[in-house]
């Protein structure tokens, strides 16, 4: 850990951490579009209260979480407050940081994490927690929470608070309780706000951080873990002082969709669209669903406010897709209607919707009408068994007749492909029931013959048993999942037109032994942190992973408990008598004093009902299941009933008449030199979107804005006079489209110039002629993991190679540029992207190569200063010309050619692209 690290309140060096060499370095920008401009040296002297959200996922994973950037955005709109965020970093980065000694920092301030007054993390996944520890390691924070002191929090010595939400640490916090100051218990909308007022009003009266702790847990879905213990039977949780509530109550909250729209990010992220929530809760009662039970009442969201947020937020963004979300998006009744408007409003918008999984019984041909757009999005059901028998056990309310229906609903509507998720492992599966996945697969290809041929992706997991669950009380073995593996895969094995993919089961039996598991776990946690495991829900480590978290699982001396856990036991619940299962349900579990709504007894009585295969139906539709939940504290189901479907407009194809061609000049400076090209084109077509202006787009299956820019920049290298072309549908002012689409894009990105080009022209590539560059060489030693793409000052090390001879002279420089000017031939080997060996004769592209110096109107007086303090530097400017395919020289590449003429290995540095230069007209 990096304890000795300062807690200073100051930005770190950004240049100095986040260079090219660094994977993804756009992932650090915080330059998002929706990103408050302000002076963060202002606002966070005025702040109260300095949040940091924390997202335990590299950025692409957390940029896309929707309630990440709701509560971002609620936390930013409340006065006296301020909220940053961070990201798991990639591991490049995290080993720079170590060997610096730097904190993690959060993207927007670029403060250390360790200056915030609280981080909050989301925990959605019980082998997740690794990613948390591993966070507070590279902030500098001690993991455990008992290991923070007690100083006031405005002391600058103070660690900040940690806590966490999310569904995991709703439903059992207590394998995680030691890292965690407090843990934020189902929505957070309205409670953070409130957490945030309490320590506001604590940290301006100087309390300790124990007493700011004890006023926390009196706000209802606060469980500060600290003022808790296991009781006498040392399973059940306990208060350890007067006053505190015996149990704590999650909370609920009415969804806000339009605080969805919040960020834009700049990078390509997992969920790369506008997604917002039509639907909270589920009251289907399916019995292995941890969520369904943890987010109820079921709370519609009404259907002008879905409409707008999405008409909105598609104008404010320049997504090209958007999503509906809910756990159930079927049973939001308002769905059909809600998505015919809103295909029939933005008909001429080029966009396309995606679903989650949903409901096979309520898919429809509305439902697969709004589905799609420019192009056909995947769809997704889950029947989750491969019976009607096991569906029955584990409330699933779905038929063999109603998966036929729906998917002969989805071909008829031009699906050809279907995304089907099976479980295996359910309690009350047979072999049979296992074999007839395969079976169910084999009659719904046969019975749509008549439609086509039908391709099925399944996506097969391991059931693990979740608390607050009706199946809570039942267990899962790792060799069983084996054997159930094998035997699906035998019975798949005939079928053609199926593609298979199946969960690591070893990591399934450690997350249920995690997942329900109490304070014994903490060290094992910490331990399998230390052990390497982390990034497990990507599961590409399986093998490090397993061996980290079962070693550290046999150190903590639970061995054998974890093994008798993994033994099954369906059978034994079937063989008891009713009151002897009655007494074996009543029995304390390590999450009873977490108040979910749900009644234990209710859940020991539905799994009374799974054992007779009894359906319960769902309470949002019909009548109440007395589960318990609804009352005043967390209110009740909200359905609002379905409005007339419109009449649905013909779908258009988006606009492609070639009218008119603008050829712009633009510049791309500062950080958005680390954004790639392929980002730099999605920002480009968000913009167009956004711009309004009329775009024309080409055919085919997925249609792009006819947009090309003329020679990609190397990542991390600024660009001063580069090109692109756009098409439009209709005769446009240079002038006014050059002002209107510069409204809409981020500063960096300067458009200089714009003027009328023949729609019927020469490409824009084939235009190009030659490359003006200008960077500079340092020692290769100098320069080593410093950015390449900005001067980086004389505060770099100058220690050369051993056994390197000093920098070279001018007259040396003079004979290696004229060496390599005059040289007949410049070969330059590498490979394709295959792989293959490749060589070329580069010397055809060199056209000028000098030395230069630093035009005197833009040298401030530091440059130069920094630049007496630093003679190991040579400052070049590069003319390269460019083929109709594209091909030309780059610094490094001249970089190569002149220490070979030199003997001096050199690095090349604050690499600019000057200009390119078009042929004369």
């Amino acid at each position: 850990m990096l304890l000795a690290a300062s807690q200073s309140r100051e930005p770190i060096d950004f240049a100095a951490l986040i260079s090219p060499d660094i994977t993804k370095p756009g992932r650090y920008l915080g330059n998002e579009l929706g990103v408050i401009d302000r002076d963060w040296q202002q606002a966070w002297d005025a702040a109260s209260v300095r949040w940091a959200l924390t997202y335990p996922e590299v950025y692409e994973v957390g940029a896309s979480n929707l309630g990440h950037i709701i509560l971002y955005s609620i936390l930013n709109s409340v006065p006296g407050q301020l909220c940053d965020r961070a990201y798991l970093p990639a591991a490049d980065l995290a080993g720079r940081l170590r060997e610096r000694e730097e904190p993690l920092f959060a993207v927007e301030s670029r403060r250390r994490l360790n200056a915030f007054d609280i981080l909050g993390f989301s925990l959605s996944y019980e082998l997740g927690a690794t990613n948390i520890l591993e966070l507070l390691d590279l902030a500098a924070i001690p993991l455990r929470a008992a290991d923070r002191g007690d100083l006031p929090l405005a002391d600058p010595a103070a660690p900040p608070l940690i806590f966490a939400g999310g569904p995991t640490a709703t439903s059992n916090p207590e394998p995680f309780a030691a890292f965690f100051d407090f843990i934020a218990l189902g929505d957070g909308e309205e409670l953070l706000p409130e957490i945030g007022l309490v320590v506001a009003e604590a940290r301006a009266a100087g309390l300790s951080r124990r007493d700011l702790l004890r006023d926390l847990a009196q706000v209802p879905g606060v469980y500060v873990p600290s003022l808790y213990a296991p009781g006498a039977d040392g399973v059940g949780v306990e208060p350890l002082e007067p006053g505190l509530p015996r149990r704590i109550l999650r909370r609920t909250a009415t969804p806000m969709p339009h605080y969805a729209m919040g960020l834009v990010p700049h990078v390509e992220t997992v969920h790369d669209r506008l997604t917002v929530e039509i639907r909270r809760g589920c009251t289907r009662g399916c019995r292995f669903c941890q969520p369904g039970m943890l987010t109820r009442p079921a709370r519609d969201v009404e259907p002008e406010a879905v409409i707008e947020a999405i008409e909105t937020g598609m104008e404010r963004t320049g997504y090209s897709d958007f999503s509906l979300l809910s756990l159930s998006c079927s049973d939001y009744l308002a769905l059909p209607a809600v998505g015919v408007e809103l295909r029939n409003r933005l008909a001429d918008k080029n966009v396309t919707l995606t679903l989650p999984s949903q409901r096979v019984d309520r898919f429809d041909a509305n439902i697969a009408h709004v589905l799609g757009g420019a192009r056909q999005a995947g769809l997704t059901f889950a029947p989750e068994a491969g019976s009607q028998r096991l569906r029955d056990i584990v409330n699933k309310g779905l038929t063999d007749a109603e998966l036929l229906r729906g998917i002969r609903t989805a071909m008829e509507n031009g699906y050809r492909r279907v995304k089907l998720y099976f479980m295996i492992g359910l309690p009350g599966e047979t072999d049979d029931d296992v074999v007839g996945i395969a079976g169910t697969c084999r009659s719904l290809q046969q019975q749509c013959q008549d439609l086509g041929r039908l391709e099925l992706n399944l996506t097969i997991s391991n059931f693990t048993p979740k608390p607050h669950t009706p199946f809570q009380w039942h267990s899962v073995s790792t060799a069983e999942f084996r054997r159930r593996q094998e035997l699906l895969r035998g019975a798949l094995r005939g079928l053609r037109g199926i593609k298979v993919n199946m969960t690591d089961p070893r990591l399934s039996a450690v997350e249920d032994f995690v997942g329900r598991g109490d304070r014994r776990l903490s060290p094992v946690i910490e331990a399998a942190w230390r052990a390497g495991a982390g990034l497990d829900a990507w599961f590409e480590s399986a093998e490090r992973t397993h061996a980290a978290w079962t070693g550290a699982i046999e150190a903590a001396g639970l061995g054998g408990r974890y093994r008798a856990l993994e033994m099954g036991g369906w059978s034994a619940a079937e063989a008891m008598e009713t009151a002897d299962l009655d007494g074996f349900c009543r029995q304390s579990l390590p999450w009873d004093h977490i108040d979910s709504g749900v009644d234990k007894a209710w859940l020991a009585e539905d799994l009374q009902r799974a054992l007779a295969a009894a359906v319960v139906p769902d309470c949002s539709f019909e009548g109440c299941s007395s589960c318990g939940v609804c009352g005043p504290e967390l209110g009740h189901n909200v359905v609002i009933p379905p409005p007339p479907v419109p009449a649905a407009l013909p779908r258009r194809a988006p606009p492609s008449e070639r009218v008119a061609r603008l050829r712009f000049g633009f510049a791309k400076v500062g950080s958005l030199a680390l954004i790639s090209h392929l980002d730099t084109l999605r920002m480009l077509e968000r913009a167009l979107r956004r711009s309004g202006l009329p775009v024309s787009f080409t055919g085919g299956f997925h249609p792009l804005p006819r947009l090309q820019l003329a020679l990609a920049l190397p990542l991390g290298v600024e660009g001063q006079g580069e090109w692109l072309d756009l098409e439009f549908t209709a005769p446009i002012d240079p002038e006014a489209a050059r002002q209107a689409l510069a409204a809409v894009l981020p500063a960096e990105f300067r458009l200089l110039t714009a003027a009328v080009v023949p729609v019927a022209g020469p490409s824009l590539s084939q235009e190009l002629e030659s490359a003006q560059w200008r960077f500079s060489l340092r020692p290769a030693a100098a320069a080593e993991g410093q950015s390449s793409g900005g001067d980086t000052g004389p505060g770099m090390p100058r220690s050369l190679p051993e056994g390197v001879g000093s920098w070279p002279g001018a007259e040396a420089w003079d004979r290696a540029i004229n060496a390599v000017l005059n040289a007949p031939t410049l070969p330059w080997r590498d490979q394709d992207k295959k792989g293959r060996p490749r060589e070329r004769d580069c010397r055809p592209y060199l056209l000028a190569l000098r030395t230069t110096t630093t035009d005197p109107s833009e040298a401030s007086t530091a440059t130069e200063a920094a630049w007496e303090q630093e003679p190991q530097r040579l400052d070049l400017e590069l003319e390269a010309a460019i083929d109709p395919l594209g091909r030309s020289l780059r610094p490094d590449q001249v970089a190569h050619w002149l220490a070979e003429a030199v003997a001096f290995p050199l690095s090349v540095d604050a690499v600019r692209r000057q200009r390119l230069c078009l042929k004369p007209c």
